[in-house]
């Protein structure tokens, strides 16, 4: 191993400062800046592919002899090798690029969602756009903490900001015992949290999906904790052990299907990731969540994972639970924007407008046209968890 100022370079980086230098020969002009931003920009690619799920803002600029970078990530490699990089090309490095999170998060790296459901924005503000959400007990990482706002990471990586109130902020060791703890998960669509047994009085709705801890047993209810330290009262039917159903759910078409279908006529929103609204990707991503997998959040995003099926000769080689991806091709690029899963005999469930039903058969009378004609392609999440994007809820480590 070659160590530099940073760290160590592996094999396969050293390979790449080799390809690297043949790229880019080293010159100490004012005319190779915009050589050194290139390299920078092509280690930024590679390390963070996509702005929705890393950030990786970075400039360079000359003082005398010296390059200094500025900006902002969340990759700790990609920070190494650009500091390797411009190094190895003989250059001193002046070091201003922040590595997130900053020093504005203090101890406070994680954050519990403590309400039913957090709207996630795409700049700090309730007039920015919907992007996402993120429903109670989920864990998410704080990456910037802008007072009454916090960008954060959600466990599909996703990156976006919401309210802090949102939030239960936690240290590592707090973040730590709150994984171990005893908890539940909620598998009705909604509900609420009472207040005592009488249900004069409710403390929160709760949606589908959502992780409490656990209180114990109180007849047919049971005590269940919010993340805020809030307590109150859920029927024990609406509820399952964390861990037995993070454990012993396997992803399979037809329970997939299942659990989509309990969720027709549920309207569409923008942004939306929860059993009250979702968006096309919102839908499949809250489907998949409860059948134990994490996908990721857009459907462009959903369309570069899994098992590529074969839909040259229409549907008859898909499966239940498998996602159809829809839009169009554009300088010879396919520009997806919605997402399905297939039910089987031609048929598919959606949210557009609301969680419905259509199909690519024309002799039905749930027959789409539109959607027959921008149909793309396909892809198999069943059978294909582990690989990069679709993760098993049971092995993320946030969870």
């Amino acid at each position: 191993m070659i160590e530099s100022k940073v760290g160590f370079i592996s094999p396969k980086v050293l390979i790449l400062f080799l390809v690297i230098c043949l790229l880019f020969p080293t010159c100490k002009s004012y005319n190779d800046l915009e050589e050194v931003q290139t390299l920078v920009d092509i280690l930024s690619a590679r390390w963070v592919p996509d702005e929705r799920e890393g950030i990786a803002e970075i400039t360079v600029s000359k003082r005398g002899e010296s390059v200094l970078i500025n900006g902002e990530t969340d990759c700790q490699h990609l920070k190494i090798q650009v500091i390797d990089s411009i190094f190895a090309r003989g250059y001193k490095v002046i070091d201003s690029l922040l590595l997130l999170p900053g020093n504005d998060v203090g101890d406070y790296k994680y954050g519990i969602v403590t309400l039913s459901v957090v709207n996630m924005r795409l700049t700090p503000g309730h007039s920015s756009e919907l992007v996402s959400q993120a429903i109670m007990g989920t864990p998410v990482k704080i990456l910037k903490n802008d007072g009454y706002w916090l960008l954060v990471q959600t466990p599909d990586n996703y990156i976006a900001w919401s309210e802090k109130g949102s939030f239960q902020l936690m240290t590592d060791s707090e973040f730590i015992e709150w994984k171990n703890a005893s908890k539940v998960i909620y598998i009705d669509n909604s509900g609420w949290i009472f207040e005592s047994l009488d249900k004069k009085a409710v403390i929160s709705d709760i949606v589908s999906g959502s992780i409490l801890k656990s209180g114990g047993k109180k007849g047919t209810h049971e005590m269940v904790i919010l993340p805020d330290g809030r307590a109150g009262f859920v029927s024990s039917n609406s509820l399952i052990e964390y861990s037995n159903w993070a454990n012993s759910i396997v992803a399979d078409g037809r329970e997939v299907c299942r659990y989509a279908e309990s969720l027709m006529g549920v309207p569409y929103l923008w942004g939306g990731s929860s059993s009250k609204g979702v968006d096309c990707s919102g839908f499949v991503k809250t489907v998949y969540f409860m059948n134990g997998i994490i996908l990721s959040r857009d459907a462009s995003l959903q369309a570069l994972h899994g098992q590529s099926v074969d839909i040259s000769g229409g549907w008859d080689k898909l499966q239940a639970g498998d996602l159809m991806f829809f839009g169009s091709i554009r300088n010879s690029k396919p520009r997806i924007t919605h997402v399905a899963i297939y039910k089987g005999d031609s048929e598919f469930i959606h949210s557009a407008t609301r969680v419905m039903v259509n199909s690519l058969d024309s002799t039905r009378s749930n027959y789409s046209s539109y959607r027959k004609n921008t149909f793309l392609s396909a892809r198999r999440i069943c059978g294909s968890v582990g690989n990069h994007g679709i993760t098993a809820v049971k092995v993320h480590d946030w969870y």
